[in-house]
Formats: structure tokens, sequence, C-alpha cells
């Protein structure tokens, strides 16, 4: 798969991603996010890891109307009442409100959000390309994590292609226990993966990379650990008893900050690491990094000087119509840069990665 941006830039773009998602629950914002992140899904989508999101996607299409039932079911508070359930029903029995349908709305449209931003990353920041950024002192973590996160879309898309496969050989899928012969091909499917990728790790070397201390490194590499813990012990009690002034009692935690940091740096330089391709900065990567940021600096401005424009609550004594502010929506539409600045594929399968 080529890369369309450099992973830094794309780093950039997906903290901007996220940061709306964090400060804000108002559904005209969700929609237009929803909304931006499919365009770039439909334009950046490809490659098995993207094939894989289609399902997780499909799936929470149906999330968003059930988290809308169970809240306007299990909530039963709000002014604008619009029927009415017997109160002799368990827990779904009183009133049906508008604030928990929009409520439900919201927190519906948020997850769909979310899914969708995350889909877009992966659509161009495979593990096997961030996993490159992870400091030398969390390659084994890094690692573990790039193998769980690419276990579920790998498992959709190999799901997908026993049930097709069940099918050509007629077999019918009505009831439950017509999908027993589904399950039991991909548990198969999943345990000969785990050995493949357990060989190949295994061929390819998997740990020899760490150069194994000496026997002083070892002792001042543990004696930073503990005068790390120490130090952020003694400012948690400084704290904790009000003892000293405010300045003094963050040195202990800046220090054991510090010394943390050292420690990590002097661990991830007895990792060795080869790289084989090179990543290329090139002049959309300057543009989709300058936009991001001045996108982080809108979002968080917006949340400093006016953060009404953010906050959505729908019950009482909030209003329950969501506010909508020009600014905050008009920027939130320029999170699909990385639509408008993904080069033809033409030009993608002839450019450097």
């Amino acid at each position: 798969m080529r890369a369309r941006f450099h992973p830094t830039a794309w780093l950039i773009w997906f903290a901007a991603a996220l940061t709306p998602l964090l400060l804000t629950g108002n559904p005209l914002y969700l929609l237009v996010l929803v909304l931006v992140q499919a365009l770039n899904l439909s334009v950046l989508e490809g490659g098995e890891s993207s094939r894989g999101w289609r399902p997780v996607l499909l799936l929470a299409l149906w999330i968003v109307p059930l988290t809308l039932l169970f809240n306007v079911l299990t909530v039963h508070y709000g002014r604008h009442v619009w029927a009415r359930l017997p109160h002799a029903w368990p827990i779904v029995g009183g009133p049906l409100t508008g604030e928990a349908l929009l409520f439900g709305v919201s927190r519906g449209l948020s997850l769909l959000a979310l899914l969708l931003t995350f889909a877009v990353f992966n659509a161009e920041m495979p593990p096997s390309r961030w996993l490159r950024l992870v400091p030398g002192a969390f390659f084994q973590a890094g690692l573990v994590t790039a193998i769980a996160i690419t276990f579920v879309p790998a498992t959709v898309a190999a799901a997908q292609d026993i049930y097709r496969a069940q099918r050509l050989r007629g077999h019918t899928f009505r009831r439950v226990t017509d999908y027993a012969p589904l399950f039991a091909p991909l548990v198969v499917d999943s345990l000969e993966r785990s050995v493949q990728l357990a060989q190949s790790m295994a061929s390819r070397g998997f740990g020899a990379a760490v150069r194994p201390p000496s026997r002083g490194q070892q002792v001042l590499l543990q004696l930073g650990l503990w005068g790390a813990l120490l130090l952020a012990f003694l400012g948690l009690i400084l704290t904790l008893m009000g003892t000293g002034s405010p300045t003094l009692r963050r040195v202990p935690l800046l220090l054991a900050a510090g010394l943390f940091l050292l420690v990590l740096h002097l661990y991830g330089r007895r990792v060795r690491r080869t790289v084989y391709r090179r990543w290329y900065w090139r002049s959309r990567d300057t543009l989709l990094a300058a936009g991001s940021l001045i996108l982080l600096l809108i979002f968080w401005g917006v949340r400093l000087a006016a953060p009404r424009h953010w906050f959505y609550y729908p019950y009482p004594p909030y209003s329950l119509v969501p506010d909508f502010s020009w600014v905050p929506g008009v920027a939130l539409t320029f999170l699909a840069l990385p639509a408008l600045l993904s080069p033809p594929s033409h030009h993608r399968r002839g450019g450097r990665v």
C-alpha cells in the first residue's frame, strides 16, 4: 500500500479529528463530522485493513438506533413528553421525552463518528507504519498492540470469506444453530494465522534486536527506576500534606518525570532498529500538518473563548435545541483535507512512499 501522507502529518490530523469528539456532544456538529469522515473514508479506503472495517461500520449503523431506543425507553426525564408507557412495565414504563431522544441521537452519532475517524486513520496508517514511531523502549508493547489492532479487521474479513464459501456449498443461514459451520473454520483460521505469525517472528529473529545490558548498566537502570518512583512518591506526599510552596511540591514530580524519561531513553538505545523504506515529506504533508494545527487552534480557541458553542445537554435546565455556530461548524468541514489533498490513484502507484 502506497503512503499518501507522511505519518507525522497524519498523526497531527488525527489529533485534530479527535478533538471535536472530546469537546462536544452537539448532534449538529457530530453529523457534520460523520459526513466529513465518510468522505475521507470513501477517498482513502483501500487494502485488506479497510476491507475489514466495513462490517464494523455497518454494525455501528445499527448501534446508533439501538442506542437511541435504549435511552428513550430507560430515561424518563424531561419537559417535552411525546408519549407514555404504562408505569406497571418495569424499566421502560413512564413518559417518553424529547430530551431522551436527542441525547440518544447525540450518543449514537458520537460513537459513529469515533468509529469512522479510526477507520480513516487505519486506512492510511496501518500498524506496520505507526509501529516505527513507537520509542525503542516500548517496541515489544508496540508490536503486541499492533497485532491486537489488526485482529478485529482480519477476523471480520476471514468471517466474510468463510460465509461466502459456506453459501457456495449450499449451506443456508436461518437460525442461530446454522452458524456453527461458520465459527469452527473461523477458530481454525485464527489459530493458523497465530502459528504463522509466531513462525515468521521467530524466523526474523524477534527479540534478538535488543542488546543485553551489562551488569553495571542493569544496576544503573534499576537505580534510576527506583529513584524516579521514590521522587514521585515524595512529591505525592508533599502535595497531599500541603507542605511547602506549590513550586517546591512540584520539584520532586518534575525530577521523577525527567529521571524516568532518561531511563527510557537509555533503555531504548539498546534496541537496534533497521529501516528498509524511507518516509518522504512532500508539499501535501506540509498543507495537511499546517491545516490540522490551525484547526486545533480554532477548536481549542472556541473551547476557551466561548465554551457554550461546544456544550450540549438537552435535559433541563438547558435548551433542548442544539446551538450551531458557524466558526466551529465550518472548521469541522476542513477535516476533509485528506480527501482534498490525496493524490490520484495512478499518481500514487508511480510515486515514492
